[in-house]
């Protein structure tokens, strides 16, 4: 199979897999987050694993973008094409999830424990453009739906693509591993470096780390992209048949290992880098595998492709509902085992809902209305990567 046959090759199993990284970080927002369960709950006991999942996940999207990215590239497309296709993707539900969660928070003064700060201002419009994260400060960065952080790395991203990938793709296909071995490397080591200086004298009260370092660590675009550049260079690998044929079981094995081993963990390595290589590995896997063996396995199968298609939608939209469903059933309200159980259930499949319903009445018109001019008659690509 020649590489021009696989850059046509589609990759349903990575568009199922989407969504159960987006669900990864529902369920770290709506289960520990929320407030549903109180505070002392057994189940709060599994915190740190559920910031493991969720940034994780967060992590995972990084390196799919760059994956994908580089799979679905066209030789005739252009930069000023390419931004365009990106600023339609990412900001008609952006900007409808905003709309919405700040209309949530100016109706009601109930504090949330969902990752949300006060709505102002100032934070507003510099979430609604998107560079709420390019400074440390942990309001400005909550401000929104909380989550648009990773859409400010993931513009950074898009803005740079088209600059880096020619290098990236120069890289003669003989030296592709030890590239990744460098990025690899480079995305364990940082956040080592970075906590070993300790900028910064406020202590997340949560954590070991200051404010300064986690966001150095977690928030800071450039930081972020390392991962970016490793989705590239994967794509990379696997069209060139660079990476191994292999069952997803031993990529998953690994990553299981890192969550066995999150209590020993320094905080540091919560945040994405301990889960980073393993994760990626499960991306390059699943993509080899449908290229070798076509559609096969429950990640391809029609519902987890439209799960998966709507997962951006559901990424944004899950705060804003949950939100909506805590007021209404009373912001104050303590709630029994069963009852918070049923709760975070509801929560969970309203959210996945509106996550359909956003897909389906904004993003998609939007992307087929302006993703592109009205001249071109050429394709989109089947598989778009969610903002984050």
């Amino acid at each position: 199979m020649t590489d021009a046959t696989l850059n046509k090759s589609k990759l349903p199993s990575l568009t199922g897999y989407r969504f159960l990284l987006a669900f990864a970080v529902l369920v770290g927002h709506v289960v520990f987050v929320s407030g549903i369960f109180p505070m002392g709950h057994a189940v709060l006991e599994g915190i740190d694993y559920s910031k493991v999942l969720a940034a994780g996940a967060v992590s995972s999207f990084f390196v799919l973008s760059g994956f994908i990215l580089t799979w679905t590239r066209r030789a005739d497309d252009t930069a000023r094409r390419f931004w365009r296709r990106r600023v339609v993707k990412i900001f008609p539900n952006h900007v409808v999830t905003l709309v919405l969660m700040t209309a949530l928070m100016l109706a009601t003064t109930a504090a949330t424990m969902l990752p949300v700060g006060e709505p102002t201002p100032g934070g507003t419009v510099a979430n609604l453009f998107l560079v709420h994260s390019w400074v440390p400060d942990t309001g400005l960065i909550s401000s929104g739906t909380g989550v648009t952080w990773s859409l400010v790395a993931e513009m950074f991203f898009y803005l740079s693509f088209p600059f880096i990938i020619a290098p990236l793709c120069a890289v003669a296909q003989k030296h592709l591993w030890p590239v990744l071995a460098v990025v690899m490397a480079a995305i364990v080591t940082v956040p080592g470096v970075v906590a070993l200086a300790g900028p910064g004298d406020t202590v997340v009260p949560w954590m070991s780390l200051s404010v300064e370092t986690w966001w150095l660590i977690y928030f800071f675009p450039p930081v972020r992209a390392l991962e970016f550049v490793l989705g590239i260079l994967l794509a990379r690998a696997v069209l060139s048949h660079r990476w191994p044929i292999a069952h997803p079981f031993w990529p998953v094995m690994a990553l299981l290992a890192v969550f066995v081993a999150t209590p020993v963990l320094p905080d540091a390595y919560l945040w994405g880098a301990a889960t980073c290589v393993p994760a990626a590995a499960v991306i390059a896997t699943l993509a080899r595998r449908d290229v070798e063996h076509g559609v096969s396995g429950w990640l391809a199968t029609p519902v987890m492709m439209r799960l998966g298609e709507a997962s951006y939608a559901l990424y944004l939209v899950h705060i804003p509902v949950t939100f909506a469903l805590l007021q209404l059933l009373g912001p104050a309200r303590v709630y029994t085992t069963t009852t918070a159980t049923l709760v975070v259930l509801a929560a969970m499949a309203a959210s996945i809902v509106a996550s359909l319903l956003l897909w389906r009445l904004v993003e998609v018109p939007m992307m087929r209305r302006f993703a592109r001019p009205r001249r071109s008659t050429a394709a989109e690509p089947t598989i778009q990567p969610v903002g984050g």
